[in-house]
């Protein structure tokens, strides 16, 4: 496989995978791969950053990486958990080392309802916390089937078996909160706090989940957290990969998803609930978000 000369670039998800020689028949910010030979990645031994967060279990054999500069040496039962923004490298890889990786975007979290600060996923996904975590062999066993059972449920989701969505669902947040028990015992600090960026990331995504039913206007948050809407919005962007305001709009269309798919509340109530001036604002709003009508969202999801 070519080596690809990245240059620190934001490389998205699916130009990640097909640079791997892989497919992702179903592009919904979800990718996984189990018992992979690592010496086949040579096309991440340039510098970059990306638009998703992975973590890696090395199952055998050794390889040596940096994020952000720092080096990592993995070994056997050794997890990794790699966030978007950090800058990173494969610096060398034994021909013996087998490994799990997982790949997902904050849009696979938002769609199917977890937000991005659930289960503390900022706290052991920054700087504050040290992001190599050496597995004792029956915690690294416990992951390698959580990481087995989350490829079945995809494969059941691309063979289109009933109800293969929601188990793929409630499998990866059975993960997440595995790697929520582990972060107890293994996260050590790294640093004392996080850094200014990633604090006003944690901050301004914790005033979004409280106040985006009524707050959409990214000046507003801007000027709650004392910082301008350019900054905000470039900072966000930068820990994210997504601006401040298509923030905003994730947790606004995800909420009004969750409010059309109860028919007991009419479209009326939830644009009053959602704080719209009117039926027809929300109504375009939701429609230039996700290609639909309220009323043809809730017909086709009924």
């Amino acid at each position: 496989m070519a080596q690809r000369k990245v240059q620190g670039g934001i490389i998205k998800q699916a130009e990640f995978i097909r640079s791997a020689g892989l497919e992702d028949l179903l592009g919904i910010g979800l990718f996984i791969s189990t018992d992979i030979n690592m010496a086949d990645y040579d096309h991440v031994k340039s510098n970059f950053r990306s638009d998703f967060t992975s973590i890696l279990l090395i199952q055998q054999g050794k390889m040596l990486g940096t994020l952000d500069r720092d080096v990592y040496e993995l070994g056997p039962d050794n997890l990794l958990l790699i966030p978007p923004h950090t800058m990173k490298k494969s610096v060398a890889v034994d021909s013996t080392c087998i490994a799990s990786a997982l790949n997902f975007t904050f849009d696979f979290l938002v769609d199917i309802g977890i937000s991005a600060t659930k289960i503390e996923l900022y706290d052991y996904f920054t700087s504050k916390y040290s992001p190599h975590w050496k597995l004792s062999p029956a915690e690294a066993q416990l992951m390698r089937s959580h990481f087995r059972q989350l490829d079945a449920r995809m494969e059941e989701l691309k063979n289109k078996q009933p109800f293969a969505k929601e188990k793929l669902q409630h499998t990866f947040l059975l993960f997440l909160y595995e790697l929520a028990t582990l972060s107890t015992i293994h996260t050590e600090l790294k640093n004392p706090a996080v850094s200014r960026k990633e604090s006003l990331v944690i901050r301004f995504t914790n005033l979004v989940q409280a106040h985006f039913r009524s707050q959409r206007n990214v000046q507003q948050y801007a000027e709650q957290l004392f910082v301008t809407a350019k900054y905000l919005t470039e900072t966000v962007k930068e820990y994210t990969g997504k601006s401040a305001g298509e923030i905003i709009d994730d947790y606004v269309v995800l909420e009004a998803k969750l409010l059309l798919d109860n028919p007991k509340l009419s479209i009326a109530e939830i644009t009053e609930m959602l704080h719209f001036s009117d039926q027809s604002f929300f109504g375009k709003y939701f429609k230039r978000h996700t290609g639909y009508s309220p009323k043809a969202f809730r017909a086709q999801s009924q």
